[in-house]
């Protein structure tokens, strides 16, 4: 598991622990039962997930694409691999920039302030489409091209389909993506309206975690043979035929000279003794 993709699982620890605080305070309840207290924590607490989460999936897909780039692939997919790195790049140091600015102070997004600015609501949710359509152009060609590669590839056909199948968990952040896209029509960072807002939330996380997922899943592919071993899926074992017969070939090669040996010294022994 590479630096990036550990940097990404690290992000996404730290916005489910921040996360998990929001639901003792009852995001998921009417705000009409929610105390102005328990609603500036809650806004304080989701200001970090916000931060944080965008890391969590660009880091993963910087990850994955890195790892993509290490296949031969030709020039227009590693052209196209190189835009997406960089975009993702850019991505979260844009949203994080985005959101600092926001208010004027920046005490504002959580709490009442006198005379404070922020932007609009629509200027908001115009940024969100923007950031969740990258993303999930991003995921699709992730999910994609491994699909591309192992097929393409001169490897068993059972390995093939075991390793596409582990990339497909791209599939799912992309599907996460879109659902992203539907629901940001009901986040509305000037009004305190939380319980509209857990759809949306829930689907960033699962668009963070299938990436992660994703992105382990080379690393996955031995443990998941091993399993399938001992379930009795023995033709699941990418072996290589022709390497162990050259090793029997080797082996019986060896046997044989070494009888032949031992038979000339027998034949020697018998010729002094006589």
């Amino acid at each position: 598991m590479d630096y990036l993709v550990s940097a990404g699982f690290v992000c996404e620890l730290i916005v489910l622990a921040v996360f998990i605080p929001t639901i003792h305070l009852g995001i998921s309840g009417y705000d009409y039962y929610i105390s102005l207290d328990a609603r500036i924590k809650i806004s304080k607490l989701l200001f970090v997930v916000g931060i944080v989460g965008f890391w969590a999936s660009s880091l993963t897909r910087i990850s994955i694409g890195s790892m993509l780039l290490r296949f031969p692939v030709s020039y227009a997919w590693r052209v196209t691999l190189w835009i997406l790195v960089v975009v993702q790049i850019a991505l979260p140091i844009g949203a994080n920039i985005f959101q600092l600015l926001q208010c004027r102070p920046i005490r504002a997004m959580w709490e009442p302030v006198p005379g404070s600015v922020c932007w609009t609501n629509r200027t908001s949710q115009s940024f969100g489409y923007i950031y969740a359509v990258i993303g999930t152009m991003s995921d699709l060609v992730f999910a994609i091209m491994p699909v591309y590669l192992f097929c393409s590839m001169n490897r068993p056909i059972m390995e093939r389909m075991l390793a596409v199948a582990l990339m497909g968990f791209g599939t799912v952040a992309a599907l996460a993506g879109i659902m992203k896209i539907y629901h940001i029509s009901a986040f509305n960072p000037r009004h305190a309206m939380f319980r509209d807002w857990l759809p949306l939330i829930w689907w960033y996380r699962v668009e963070e975690i299938g990436l992660i997922v994703a992105a382990c899943a080379p690393f996955l592919k031995p443990l998941i043979e091993r399993m399938l071993s001992r379930l009795g899926a023995w033709h699941l074992q990418f072996q290589s035929l022709k390497l162990n017969t050259i090793r029997l070939d080797q082996g019986s090669g060896r046997r044989h000279s070494g009888e032949t040996d031992s038979s000339k010294k027998k034949t020697t022994a018998e010729q002094q003794s006589a």
